[in-house]
């Protein structure tokens, strides 16, 4: 509901006209300004913000119908007002009054001026008499001898003279209509074609069928019945005289009239006697068998009517019903409401009228009910007493008569006295309010979830025809201003912020013994919403409480329209235990007072003890023992509690990662495949994680990675003379960074060409001198290029403009260097620069270039370089005078996977280029110091050999 305010008024509000259509006029100064202050709006929500805004009540546009019209009021409630006729149509897109007024078309036929029905008449000629349509559904008849053309009279159609005598009139409601054959004269009952009537039929869509009690119903494929009538049935004209005398006879088997001799002029005809005809139904035509003996009975009196009763729209929503005639249905007979004995005869009536607009109600509290209805005449000049009783839902009206409805009369609801004779008093119509246990009534069939109402009126008194009272069936409403309760609370997911982690919703697990509950409220009309939270032991309403509605704290929301909100209510600390499981459910509360009731249960359980990891094992890095070498792959198992959902993990000061576990007890995980980049000492961190999110203390698993054997090359380049550069190999042990550890190599002395020279340095010692037209080259491969390894080596160049590469290291491969370590004058930005260079399994070259931020590249000054391949890191780096993490140079890094094998000969100062491995990129210059590693050197040992 919206807000309270002061100066709010009572939750009764009146309704303007019971069957109005327009809207209402609203002062404009009562409005907010951001509100236009108009009597209708198209859609529930902006009727209710523009009633509260002008203080008014506003029609609900799209709930508009022929038998509903539908207000928001200013306190937030609603009000429908029903009919249960038709007293409004759509024509085209704009809705008119009934108006039943036959007008002749273009076309020449005749059609009701606004009705709702589909229904089109004759104007003369052979084509139907009259066709009803019902979405593309139709019913024809035709009289097979062609008509006159029709005198309109008003709601009439008359087509004299169909046979001498004879003439057919079609008389149209607003939902229905009636066609009659009027028998004017015993001589025109005597002549024989009235011995069978018969109309042609043609259908589209559906199929006619005949009931046991007569009934005619049209229904399409589904089996729905779309038109219908109640058996054909014929009467003489009411002859109080002549109906003593049938009586008497005892031919009408009914009770005795009244001695009506000497009580006064009958100044209200009798009803007739109806007498049902037989009928024949095809599926091409309907024929009618008149009853002779009345047809030509001394006794009658004309003119007599026959009624073929066929096709009425179905259903119509009320009806009369006669004792005397106690399985005739009247339900086209559509003039009034007849309640009581019938003025000085013996004909009691009753009538019954269905309300259909319930659904618009559904789930709601009923604030008021009243139905208004006006009597257009009462026998008794000081009025008489009327009933009003709840009675059995009608399905079929055109079934419905004095004995189906005499067990119906479910509930006595109110009594209203009426006064309005204007012949004899004389008084106006009188529209009178019955309540009484209305409300209560309607309440429950609301309740009930259903989408129809019937009511019945009688007289107080049925043997008192004093009481004999007419009503206006279109000048009666149940009006019922409702109030649309609060939707039943839906319980949400516990937050992952506070209370839970992964079984966020029912059945929850949380992590803390004083969640927040949550849940989803809404109300159609929108306003403050109160909601209520109870926590019990199981789901149910008799399992004990923990925590009561009243301890566990109110949440006040505001809701615009029908928006959802979330309603939170925090569980006071105290009330609940790890390791228990709870049931809560919620309910809401409108400002009217209404609640929703609660709604369904949702389950949780406290947890608070967060889950250990029990243990770490590794069979490749077993806990603070030497595992495998560096570089391989291990996996790591993790064990805890068995609620454990997940664990997460990290190597040293690594990235962290998550794993889930798998069930059991212990809970475990494993890590996937680790490689550790580098040897010694490590530490995997792990801890455990569960549903509710409680986390668990950190253990660490210290682990031992063995160095790779010292698998390492080393060309000191110290020579004085010959043609041969010794591989130092693994073997000296003063040799810091290449000492005799692990398993020895194959020493793999180096060829020295022409143009490499043996040179005295001020600053190295003795070197190796490069011309641009030498090279020093091993008898094969040195490095597996395919696995982590190192080169360095200290150069200078003596002339930059020499090339546009100069290659101090490099390895053979398919027709270029697999690895160089170089001298480009493009790097840079064409600053020139010291890059390493490999080759991928597709020949395509990466190359990482060094930026000369520390070292700027100028000729004849000595730098040491280093080219790495990382495979654990998917990389490879270059190194100028050290890494510039820890030493004063410059570095440079490429991403890099997909080596290939590079099986030429390790060279120093040229390339390869070419299937023949053609010498290319020479260099001018001198190297000292070469090495190989087939590990990948950490920046602490290349910035060690760079101040070697």
């Amino acid at each position: 509901m919206g807000r309270l305010h002061a100066g709010r008024r009572s939750v009764g509000w009146a309704v303007v006209s019971a069957l109005a259509v327009g809207g209402l006029a609203v002062p404009a100064s009562s409005a907010s300004a951001a509100v236009a202050c108009v009597g209708e709006v198209a859609t529930v929500e902006d009727a209710m913000t523009t009633a509260e805004a002008c203080d008014a009540q506003v029609e609900v546009g799209s709930m508009r119908s022929e038998t509903l019209v539908a207000y928001a009021n200013p306190d937030e409630t609603m009000t429908a007002v029903m009919s249960p006729v038709p007293v409004r149509t759509l024509k085209g897109s704009e809705w008119v009054d009934i108006d039943p007024t036959l007008e002749r078309n273009g076309d020449g036929t005749v059609s009701p001026a606004a009705t709702t029905q589909d229904l089109t008449l004759s104007g003369g000629g052979s084509g139907p008499l009259l066709t009803l349509a019902d979405s593309g559904r139709k019913v024809s008849l035709t009289w097979p001898a062609g008509l006159p053309a029709p005198v309109l009279t008003g709601d009439l159609a008359t087509y004299s003279e169909v046979f001498p005598g004879v003439d057919l009139q079609v008389r149209v409601g607003d939902s229905w209509y009636q066609q009659l054959f009027v028998v004017k004269s015993a001589q025109a009952a005597a002549n024989p074609a009235l011995a069978a009537l018969s109309f042609n039929v043609t259908t589209e869509g559906v199929t006619l069928r005949e009931q046991s009690d007569g009934a005619i119903e049209a229904v399409d494929a589904e089996g729905e019945v779309v038109f219908a009538a109640s058996a054909p049935s014929m009467w003489a004209s009411p002859d109080p005289s002549a109906m003593e005398a049938a009586v008497r006879s005892g031919e009408w088997s009914r009770p005795a009239l009244q001695a009506m001799v000497g009580e006064g002029a009958v100044d209200e005809p009798a009803e007739p006697h109806r007498v049902r005809m037989e009928a024949e139904v095809s599926q091409s035509q309907l024929t009618v068998i008149p009853v002779p003996e009345l047809l030509r009975s001394p006794d009658t009196v004309y003119p007599v009517y026959i009624d073929p009763n066929f096709a009425y729209p179905s259903p119509t929503y009320w009806t009369n019903v006669m004792d005397d005639n106690p399985n005739h249905s009247y339900f086209n007979e559509h003039d009034e409401l007849k309640v009581g004995r019938q003025w000085k005869t013996s004909n009691v009536w009753r009538t019954h009228m269905q309300f259909h607009n319930f659904g618009v109600m559904s789930g709601s509290k009923i604030v008021s009910a009243e139905l208004k209805v006006t009597a257009d005449h009462t026998a008794d000049c000081d009025g008489t007493d009327i009933q009003l009783w709840e009675t059995e839902h009608i399905t079929h009206f055109y079934q419905y008569t004095w004995n189906t409805a005499a067990n119906g009369w479910l509930k006595y609801l109110d009594t209203k006295h009426f006064d309005a004779n204007e012949a004899s008093c004389p008084k106006d119509d009188d529209q009178e309010v019955f309540n009484g246990a209305l409300q209560a009534a309607v309440q429950t069939r609301v309740s009930a979830g259903v989408s129809a109402m019937t009511f019945g009126m009688r007289a107080a008194s049925e043997s008192d025809y004093y009481q004999w009272t007419n009503f206006l069936p279109n000048k009666t409403a149940l009006i019922v201003q409702y109030d649309r309760v609060p939707m039943k609370p839906v319980g949400l997911s516990f937050t992952t912020t506070s209370d839970c982690y992964l079984q966020c919703s029912s059945p929850a697990m949380v992590r803390n013994a004083t969640p927040t509950l949550r849940a989803r409220v809404q109300d159609a009309d929108g306003g403050v919403l109160q909601t209520a939270f109870e926590i019990r032991t199981a789901a149910s309403l008799s399992a004990p409480i923990v925590v009561e509605s009243t301890t566990m704290p109110r949440s006040f929301v505001t809701t615009s329209g029908n928006a959802t909100a979330t309603a939170t209510s925090q569980v006071p600390a105290g009330k609940l235990t790890s390791g228990t499981t709870y049931y809560w459910h919620a309910t809401t509360k409108d400002e009217l007072g209404f609640w929703s009731g609660w709604g369904s249960w949702y389950s949780f359980t406290v947890d608070t003890s967060p889950p250990g990891v029990s243990s770490v094992t590794s069979s490749e890095f077993p806990g603070r023992q030497w595992g495998a070498e560096v570089g391989t792959a291990g996996t790591f198992t993790l064990s805890a509690a068995s609620d454990a959902a997940e664990f997460s993990w990290q190597v040293d000061a690594g990235p962290v990662t998550t794993v889930a576990a798998t069930g059991g007890d212990p809970a475990t995980a494993t890590t996937g495949s680790y490689t550790p980049a580098t040897d010694m000492v490590h530490t995997l961190y792990a801890k455990a994680k569960d549903v509710a999110g409680n986390v668990g203390p950190t253990v660490g698993h210290q682990f031992w990675v063995t160095p790779l054997a010292n698998r390492c090359w080393n060309w000191r380049l110290d020579e004085t003379s010959g043609l041969t550069a010794k591989d130092w190999g693994n073997q000296d042990s003063a040799d810091v960074v290449c000492p005799p550890i692990g398993s020895s190599v194959t020493a793999m002395p180096g060829a020295v060409s022409s143009g490499v020279t043996w040179t005295a340095d001020a600053e190295r010692g003795q070197v190796a001198s490069f011309d641009g037209t030498g090279e020093i080259a091993t008898p094969g491969a040195v490095l597996d290029t395919t696995k982590a390894f190192t080169v360095t080596a200290w150069v200078k160049l003596t002339d930059l403009a020499s090339g546009s590469v100069q290659t101090v290291v490099s390895q053979a491969g398919d027709a270029v260097s697999d690895l160089s370590l170089e001298y480009r004058q493009d790097a840079n930005g064409g600053a020139g620069g010291f890059c390493f260079t490999m080759a991928a399994g597709d020949g395509e070259l990466t190359t990482a270039c060094a930026d000369p931020v520390s070292w700027p590249v100028s000729e004849n000054q000595w730098v040491h370089l280093a080219g790495v391949y990382a495979p654990t890191l998917d990389a490879i780096r270059v190194h100028v005078m050290g890494d510039p993490q820890f030493c004063a140079g410059d570095f440079g890094e490429a991403p890099f996977t997909s080596p290939r094998p590079a099986n030429g000969a390790f060279l120093i100062g040229r390339g390869t280029q070419g299937a023949d491995d053609s010498p290319a990129h020479q260099l001018v210059g001198r190297v000292s110091d070469v090495y190989g590693f087939q590990r990948v050197l950490s920046n602490e040992e290349i910035c060690q050999m760079s101040f070697s």
